[in-house]
């Protein structure tokens, strides 16, 4: 059944007209006034935008003529149309107009063919371009004073290209001029689409992407651009199946979108209209109505109606009829349902046949079909592709079930033999066969006495379902029964005979148990399984499976060992902890089985470290100071307590901490990265680690002058340069922390006249030459290590009264010891003490006669003088790293001092 759709074919064209057309013969653009002036440049271009506009266009439309006057110049002129652009001038278009000697000195009109007429819109401006002289003349107004109503631009460099924008115009140097060039303008034509089809007619089954028709408009200004939309559709909600190319003009089916999924979206059946409009440049529009319809292939059922026959005792789920529905329309999706069943049943229902998009008509299992009340269903069934809906009848009869009947089992004595020891399990021993009226599907079952290792299978085969072996009883008589669903028909009987019997094997040591530790190694004897066999000659095989994945860590083998696998057995991580391990013997026949309990037991585990080597790292300290935790990582299989020991006496690690065993200063030689070995131990069981303890050196020394204050005596006319004492002070630290720096706050010297080097030089900076006889200077040396500690010294400068002239044949000296008053004060004591003692000497020389103690008496004396002279020790002049000013020494003025001669000195 089909179902025909009549187009309707609408076709409407309206045209608009917008207000601001050019009127031929009417509007105009610029002046042709009585001419005097020729422009003097060459190729020059003018844009006519005075003030007054009168070159001004005020409506939209097409150049159609030209009209200019021509004085002397000939060539060829380019009349062209600029349009404003922001501060730019767009070319719009320019006509190409020879001028020949002909037409020199007289107005030329130049009428411009359709195809080539210039598009123009209300506010662009005439103006022209000669291609050599200038070719139209101008009359300068009011004599060329006055308003300023009348000025151009013009440029002898602007593009010559229509559509590209210039940006070289200028103000024209004369002012108040009318130029004789006017456009004559006329109106445009409007669109058209006189081309494009008003209808046409598909299916609803037509592709994604199919071609419907070209829907284009034409303008007869071939200069005139045209926007061509498709603006409608009625029914409006049939527009997201369309898709139209303004370009090409094409109308395509397109695909529907729904959230992420693109599907194919079927065209809407029946009639619908879009209509299509198109503007020109100057707004005039036509509009075009295209009809498309659609029609619809409606499903069609290819194997209804129909009939069907059962038989009442069909106690199953039963397909009986699979519909063959197809729809010509390949993106309809047809759906079927059950409209009616006559009379009313809920046996017979539709659903899907499995694997398949085919609608199936069921019987349902556990039906109540039954012939005597009901022999009779028509089942009426409707299928829709959602816009027809086809409907056809079904009928099913019931029919009387007959009883199946055994055929090759009389009702008397039947029997058969086998022999034991070679019928294996699984040997069909006997079929049973039956026929049945309707074809049911028959079922069998059997009672056996006594209890027989027999089975019987829905297809008649009676098979050997246990072992033989082992049986004592020597025939087994089975009792046959058939079942169509409906009736049971039996029993039949069938006598079996054992022509030979087995003993089976039996295992003497099961049940039995063993206790496995944790960690036994790979294919460890656990257990030897031993059997017995009355039949001795039997070969044996020994089969067994294990509880709760056992099977990983246990095993028997063919001799019936018990052993363990590759697999390590891990008391804290296994789950059960207790396995039964089920052993079965066979000797082909029959068989024996039994049952080991394994325990695994658990086992001490040694503790370990995560890593081989772990650090820490700490400032180097006092006895007792810490120096950090190390961040030991430790697993102990039974999670046990751990301690830990450190074999390097340096440290002591407690409760985790690392401390110093004794002091620790890096300062003093001692490593700054030192490894140790680490043990860790669960009382009995250990595991070794390295720690690497990094010793920080910080710094914990402060520089230290010899003395907190120097004296030294420098003349004034000593020369930049002169190195007056060393002087460096003393840090315990190595490295960064004990390299010193110096420097002087000699604010009371009013300059810079001293300065000390890197080795702790104090030297003359700057001319002495200011300071009177006499004068005596304090600075400040400060000593600075490369922690920031510092120390410092006072040192007084004295700039004597007399200036020392003795030659020196070295660039420094020290001052001499009798120059220095405190030395010959104290020198003076001594020597008396000195006669002192000899006089004393003489005393006991003369009474005791005994001159051994001379010899001590003059070692005492020595060493005593020693210690009193080490004032004496000279110091090498130090080498001063200062490079500028130059030191310059000069022998016969120089004179310089021992740092140990100052005001508060005390001699050790």
């Amino acid at each position: 059944m089909y179902k025909t759709t009549f187009v309707v074919l609408i076709l409407i064209w309206n045209i608009n007209e917008i207000v601001g057309q050019c009127v031929a013969g009417t509007d105009i653009a610029g002046k042709t006034p009585t001419v005097a002036t020729t422009d003097a440049g060459t190729a020059r271009t003018f844009i006519f935008n005075s003030n007054d506009e009168d070159y001004k266009i005020k409506c939209c439309g097409f150049v159609a003529s030209w009209e200019f006057y021509v004085g002397s110049a000939t060539g060829t002129l380019y009349a062209q149309v600029w349009r404003p652009s922001g501060t730019d001038w767009e070319l719009v278009g320019q006509n190409a107009i020879t001028v020949t000697t002909g037409d020199q000195n007289a107005l030329k009109t130049e009428p411009i063919d359709a195809s080539q007429q210039i598009p123009v819109k209300i506010g662009d401006f005439i103006g022209f371009k000669s291609t050599a002289a200038t070719i139209p003349m101008y009359y300068r107004t009011n004599n060329g004073v006055g308003s300023d109503n009348e000025n151009i631009q013009f440029s002898d460099s602007a593009t010559t290209t229509p559509g590209s924008t210039d940006t070289s115009f200028n103000q024209y140097g004369v002012t108040n001029i009318e130029f004789s060039l006017k456009a004559n303008l006329a109106p445009g034509n409007v669109p058209t689409f006189g081309a494009s089809p008003t209808s046409s007619s598909v299916t609803d089954d037509t592709a994604v992407g199919t071609p419907i028709a070209t829907v284009t408009a034409t303008d007869a200004d071939t200069l005139d651009t045209l926007t061509t939309q498709w603006t409608a559709t009625s029914p409006a909600g049939n527009s997201g199946v369309f898709n139209y190319d303004s370009v090409t003009g094409a109308l395509t089916t397109t695909q529907l979108f729904k959230g992420a999924l693109t599907t194919t979206n079927q065209l809407p059946i029946g009639t619908t209209d879009l209509t299509f409009t198109s503007t020109d440049n100057c707004g005039n529009t036509v509009t075009h109505v295209y009809s498309l319809t659609v029609t619809n292939y409606p499903p069609v059922f290819q194997n209804l109606p129909d009939t069907t026959s059962i038989s009442e005792d069909i106690a199953v789920e039963t397909q009986l009829k699979v519909l063959t529905v197809t729809d010509a329309s390949l993106a309809d999706t047809v759906t079927c349902l059950v409209n009616n069943i006559n009379p009313a049943t809920t046996d017979l229902y539709l659903r899907y046949a499995p694997g398949t998009s085919d609608y199936a008509v069921y019987l349902r299992g556990d039906n109540s079909l039954n012939y005597d009340t009901q022999r009779q269903y028509v089942i009426t069934i409707d299928c829709t592709d959602s816009k027809v809906t086809v409907q056809e009848t079904y009928t099913v009869y019931v029919l009387r079930n007959q009883q199946p009947t055994i055929t090759n089992l009389p009702a008397g004595s039947n029997s058969i033999e086998i022999a034991g020891s070679t019928t294996p399990i699984g040997t069909n021993i006997f079929t049973v066969t039956s026929t049945d009226p309707e074809n049911d599907q028959l079922h069998y079952n059997m009672t056996c006495i006594p209890a027989c290792p027999f089975k019987i299978y829905d297809s008649g085969d009676i098979q050997v379902d246990s072992s033989l072996s082992g049986l004592t009883s020597t025939a087994y008589d089975l009792f046959v029964y058939v079942y169509d669903g409906s009736t049971l028909v039996g029993p039949r009987s069938l006598t079996v005979k054992i022509s030979d019997i087995n003993t089976a094997p039996n295992i003497t040591n099961l049940p039995s148990g063993i206790v496995v530790p944790e960690n036994s190694a790979p294919s460890t004897t656990l257990y030897t399984l031993e059997k017995t066999d009355v039949n001795s000659l039997d070969t044996h095989t020994w089969t067994y499976s294990i509880s709760s994945g056992g099977s990983v860590y246990f095993a028997v083998d063919s001799s019936g060992i018990v052993k363990t696998t590759s697999t390590p057995i891990n008391y804290e991580t296994i789950t059960p902890k207790t396995f039964y391990v089920t052993a079965y013997v066979s000797d082909g026949q029959a068989s024996a089985s039994g049952t080991l309990t394994i325990d695994v037991s658990n086992v001490n585990e040694a503790p370990s470290f995560s890593k081989t080597t772990y650090s820490v790292t700490g400032n180097e300290g006092a006895a007792g100071a810490t120096i950090g935790t190390p961040a030991f990582v430790v697993t102990d299989p039974e999670g046990d307590t751990v301690t830990y020991s450190l074999a390097c006496p340096e440290f002591t690690l407690t409760s985790g901490v690392l401390t110093f065993t004794s002091d620790y200063d890096v300062d003093a030689g001692l490593a700054t990265t030192v490894s140790c070995g680490v043990t860790v131990s669960d009382g009995s069981l250990t595991d070794t680690a390295t720690l690497v303890v990094n010793i920080n050196n910080i710094n914990d020394n402060t520089p230290t002058f010899f003395r907190s204050t120097y004296s030294f005596y420098v003349t004034h006319d000593s020369t930049v340069g002169t190195v007056i004492a060393d002087i460096p002070a003393t840090d315990g630290d190595i490295g960064t922390f004990g390299e010193i720096t110096y420097s002087i706050d000699q604010t009371s010297t009013g300059g810079t006249y001293f300065r000390m080097n890197s080795d702790g030089g104090l030297y003359v900076a700057s001319d002495l030459s200011t300071f009177s006889a006499g004068t005596t200077k304090d600075i400040i040396i400060t000593a600075t290590d490369g922690g920031g500690l510092t120390d410092t010294t006072t040192v007084t400068i004295v700039i004597p009264g007399v200036t020392t002239t003795t030659v020196s044949t070295t660039t420094d000296r020290y001052m001499t010891f009798f120059e220095d008053t405190r030395n010959v004060a104290w020198f003076v004591a001594c020597m008396a003490l000195l006669v002192g003692l000899l006089i004393l000497i003489s005393v006991f020389i003369v009474r005791y006669g005994d001159f051994s103690w001379m010899k001590r008496l003059c070692d005492e004396l020595s060493r005593k003088c020693r210690r009193k002279r080490r004032f004496k020790i000279r110091r090498e002049p130090t080498e001063i790293s200062y490079v500028e000013p130059s030191r310059v020494r000069t022998p016969a003025s120089l004179t310089t001092w021992d740092a140990w001669k100052s005001n508060d000195h005390t001699f050790n």
